[in-house]
């Protein structure tokens, strides 16, 4: 995920169509948020970004909390 998440290169060196699937990695919103905060140039989308790390981290609880009730039941 470090390769294509724009880690190391920009976002503009990849093709349209994969400019897509990495900006659905959430690596990829984590670093636009630590970039943003650490050069000042804090806006709007940085919400954006905050969000869908939220959202995110929301829907892993949800799926893993199902999963141990799963295997704690059985």
């Amino acid at each position: 995920m470090f390769l294509f998440a724009t880690t190391f290169f920009p976002l503009s060196v990849y093709p349209e169509a994969i400019e897509w699937i990495v900006q659905a990695l959430p690596l990829y919103h984590g670093i636009e948020l630590v970039r943003a905060l650490s050069t000042g140039a804090v806006g709007v989308f940085q919400l954006v970004n905050v969000a869908y790390l939220l959202t995110m981290g929301v829907v892993g609880m949800f799926i893993a909390s199902k999963r141990i009730d799963g295997l704690l039941l059985k």
